[in-house]
């Protein structure tokens, strides 16, 4: 049971914007790297956005039920009940925020606020509707670097928007790129998509190298920053 509350707020989605935070943080930290600052940020933003993701699963349930590769999730599977995982995020999202607020900056707490509440009020609803929703849900993707950011500098500068355009920016190919190569799946739970269906095994593979090097493009940025700092 533990291990179904584990994977009901994501964690791959969670380890990734945990790296987009750290990129920010290394970027803000001029000065040297306040490591407790850092931790501390590091897992309220965490918390906050393993519970958008369970709101996410909450909502996304009746689709999750129409995908093969999602029929297996806790909630369409049976395994967490629609009420305990409501609660589950609830408490995830007030830990979070009660660690930004203490032991974090203001603004910090602000931006992981805002991306939960794009996440989950407007991009959620928006995706069994519009394809534009992309948009939306990249705007919440960009906020972890900011949050990192913001940290450590408590505020929103020239900076801050470059890193949020960067990653706002990065999200659009890669998405896409998912939509084309699982636009099965897709097309079963009936989620509307910028992209179309693969003609045939080699444009899928095409698809699949482009998600796998944007992430590497991500990684090694995110890597880079850090040695930056580090070193």
């Amino acid at each position: 049971m533990i291990k179904a509350y584990y994977k009901l707020a994501k964690p791959g989605i969670v380890y990734g914007n945990a790296l987009m935070f750290a990129a920010g943080f290394f970027v803000a930290s001029s000065r040297g790297i306040d490591w407790p600052l850092f931790f501390s940020s590091l897992i309220g933003l965490s918390l906050i956005i393993g519970s958008a993701c369970t709101f996410n699963n909450v909502a996304d349930r009746s689709m999750d039920a129409k995908m093969p590769r999602t029929q297996k999730r806790a909630i369409p599977a049976g395994l967490i009940s629609t009420r305990a995982a409501l609660i589950f995020g609830s408490v995830l999202f007030l830990l979070g925020a009660a660690t930004l607020f203490f032991f974090s900056s203001p603004l910090a707490l602000a931006a992981s606020a805002i991306g939960f509440f794009v996440y989950v009020f407007l991009y959620t609803p928006l995706k069994p509707k519009t394809k534009y929703a992309l948009f939306v849900g990249a705007v919440a993707g960009a906020m972890p670097p900011v949050a990192g950011y913001a940290a450590v500098t408590n505020r929103f500068d020239w900076i801050a928007a470059l890193l949020f355009a960067l990653l706002f920016l990065w999200q659009l190919p890669h998405f896409v790129a998912i939509a084309f190569y699982r636009f099965e799946d897709y097309r079963l739970a009936g989620v509307p998509l910028f992209a179309r269906a693969p003609k045939n095994d080699r444009e899928r593979k095409i698809a699949k190298q482009i998600f796998a090097a944007s992430l590497v493009v991500l990684l090694a940025g995110c890597l880079g920053t850090a040695l930056w700092r580090l070193l």
